[in-house]
């Protein structure tokens, strides 16, 4: 095998290489020095918390126990007298019946009866109450904490 160049092809390689520019290379030393801080920074986080509340409603021990506010004091003394009222009202009107019925009881009715009124008007209640029967009403709320976190970390948004 035999080749040979001919002129024609050296041409066109010449030219080609005639045609083409030269490429601008940058070099290092025209290079610009960038800056990198590379240092770690720690996210700021920040922590709100509010102190739960609480709220206890002592009325019902307090009214139990007999220790009432004005306007329930009012209200005990109402029903008092008027519980009082009713009882020496009906006291007396059966003493005024027994009285009119004189010839159905046997003996001295009128004694019997100051006797009655003596025993009614001693009489006494006694109460006692070992433990409360309402307990105190506590409404207790917590609220949750809010929490913000910052980071250092910035993007670019679409």
């Amino acid at each position: 095998m035999n080749m040979s160049v001919s002129s024609t092809n050296s041409r066109t390689l010449t030219s080609f290489a005639a045609d083409m520019k030269p490429v601008r290379s940058h070099s290092v030393r025209n290079m610009e020095k960038v800056e990198v801080d590379a240092a770690p920074e720690a996210a700021v986080l920040e922590i709100r918390t509010r102190n739960p509340e609480m709220t206890v409603d002592w009325d019902p021990v307090w009214r139990e126990r007999g220790f009432l506010k004005v306007h329930d004091l009012k209200r005990e003394i109402e029903a008092i007298a008027q519980e009082r009222y009713a009882r020496n009202v009906e006291f007396r009107v059966k003493s005024g019946l027994r009285v009119r019925d004189l010839h159905k009881e046997k003996g001295n009715v009128f004694g019997r009866i100051a006797f009655d009124k003596f025993l009614y008007t001693r009489q006494r209640y006694v109460k006692i109450d070992a433990a409360p029967k309402f307990g105190v009403q506590i409404d207790v709320r917590i609220h949750p904490p809010e929490i913000r976190v910052e980071t250092n970390f910035k993007w670019e948004r679409d």
